[in-house]
């Protein structure tokens, strides 16, 4: 794991680090000019990773802004379920067909 660097105390250290970190020799104010402005014209959305990154999270939250959604349209059809009033049928059974037969039968034997 790399040590954190300590800001620059002074000018000098400060154009030796943005040497370093830029890769290219500042001699005048003219080149620190132009690399300052350079660096402010990029822009981090310019990078592939950046891009790919910035999609992934676009994505996850349109998937988790969407499972919200579904979950809170199951959990309010739970509830619209549970408020409902309880309902009791009755409904007539006729006597089976056995039944029906056999009584049919002893009336026929005694008639």
């Amino acid at each position: 794991m790399a040590k954190k660097q300590e800001p620059p105390a002074s000018r000098e250290e400060l154009i030796r680090y943005l040497e370093q970190a830029s890769g290219r020799s500042l001699r005048t104010r003219e080149d620190v000019k132009a690399y300052v402005e350079e660096m402010a014209a990029r822009k981090a959305a310019d990078q592939p990773a950046v891009r790919w990154w910035q999609r992934v999270k676009t994505i996850t939250l349109i998937a988790l802004a969407a499972f919200a959604f579904v979950q809170y349209y199951a959990m309010d059809v739970m509830t619209q379920i549970m408020a409902l009033r309880e309902n009791t049928f009755f409904v007539p059974v006729s006597a089976p067909a056995m039944t029906r037969s056999a009584l049919q039968s002893d009336s026929e034997a005694q008639g």
